[in-house]
């Protein structure tokens, strides 16, 4: 018997080493926090916050490829979603909507279930992807311009094109310098212009559907693309919003997806509040084991029992966030027992908690995908 105790308590010590090394670098957590708050058995999405200032490093590029599980907990979401985007009273009419929620909770994958509906793919052409993430910002070109020619690229737009256009911003940039009236900014809003102009065009009387994956304050994507009477009044000039950009009228939709919680951004991308929708982590363990199970199946892996105190301790692992249920998986194993179950599904020994070795009040950590 003690050769087998001996090795259950170097297994947890293993595990609680591999989990607590795999979270560390998603959470930093405040000692000043944790001694004026209560321990908690749950991963804390608070931080988040802290993790503000690394948000790049876990921004990856994303894709419209059908997701490779089964989703599940998400049926209302779906059905929202679909209304939506297939609302025959508004069908002719320009829409947008902005899903927000946590890191982890399902936003992309989501939007890749509804990118790739047969009813949407039926009704909507285009259809365009855009990951908001791009290394090109990050070489100083300007953001916006960057994601207009993503789009335009996803239209078939060849790169002759954009030669040409900026030839031609540089041509005008040299004769304003010569006149001594340069301005680096015009130039910008010049180049700006003429991408707005060519995506007008090729959008013009398509019923183009678009998802923005993972918008961020520092993308400067931050305008309303309903056109509004009182802007154009006070700016005459066409191609100074982005709005100019995505014809009214045939039926477009803008589908954003964000973790602005506090819903700052979210709002200066809609008209209405009830444009924006809140992702919530799920609260149905059953959906919850389901994603864990079969995440595990696909490791080759047996999945655990499921009585209540592992279904228990799933939920506050992972908290309803179907990416941490599915990174925990990966971290075998999850549930450790000093005795095993009876067949009540009672235990007679205590399960370690992971999260004891961390301490936090709102914290969510999860692997690279919003």
């Amino acid at each position: 018997m003690a050769p087998e105790i001996s090795r259950q308590r170097e297994a947890k010590g293993t595990f609680t080493k591999n989990f607590h090394d795999q979270y560390e670098k998603w959470v930093n957590l405040s000692n000043e926090e944790s001694s004026n708050s209560p321990k908690t058995n749950h991963l804390c999405a608070g931080a988040l916050k802290n993790r503000e200032k690394d948000d790049e490093e876990d921004r990856v590029e994303t894709d419209s490829k059908y997701p490779g599980q089964v989703i599940h907990g998400f049926d209302n979401e779906i059905t929202s979603l679909k209304n939506f985007l297939l609302d025959q009273k508004v069908y002719k009419e320009f829409k947008s909507l902005v899903i927000v929620g946590e890191y982890g909770v399902g936003k992309t994958t989501l939007c890749k279930m509804i990118f790739n509906d047969t009813d949407v793919r039926s009704v909507y052409a285009p259809r365009i992807w855009v990951s908001m993430h791009s290394n090109e910002s990050k070489e100083g070109l300007d953001g916006k311009i960057c994601v207009l020619t993503k789009i335009l690229k996803g239209l078939g737009v060849e790169d002759s094109v954009f030669e040409s256009i900026h030839r031609e911003v540089v041509e005008e940039d040299a004769n304003r310098k010569e006149a001594g009236e340069f301005d680096e900014e015009t130039a910008k809003e010049d180049e700006l212009s003429a991408l707005l102009y060519a995506l007008h065009l090729n959008l013009r009387w398509k019923k183009y559907l678009i998802v923005f994956d993972d918008v961020r304050e520092e993308d400067n994507w931050n305008e309303i693309l309903q056109h509004d009477a009182e802007k154009l009044k006070k700016e005459s000039k066409w191609g100074k919003y982005l709005s100019d950009g995505f014809p009214n009228g045939s039926g477009g939709r803008v589908i954003y997806t964000t973790r602005d919680e506090k819903y700052t951004l979210a709002k200066k991308l809609v008209k209405e509040e009830h444009e924006i929708h809140r992702l919530w982590p799920l609260t149905d363990t059953g959906s919850v084991w389901n994603i864990y199970k079969e995440a595990l199946e696909q490791n080759e892996e047996t999945p655990p029992r499921n009585d209540k105190k592992c279904l228990d301790e799933l939920m506050n692992k992972s908290r309803g966030l179907p990416l941490a249920a599915r990174l925990l998986a990966t971290l075998l194993p999850v549930f450790l027992d000093d005795e095993k179950a009876d067949p009540n599904g009672s235990t007679s020994g205590t399960t370690e908690s992971v999260n004891n070795t961390t301490s936090g009040e709102n914290g969510s950590i999860l692997p690279k995908h919003a």
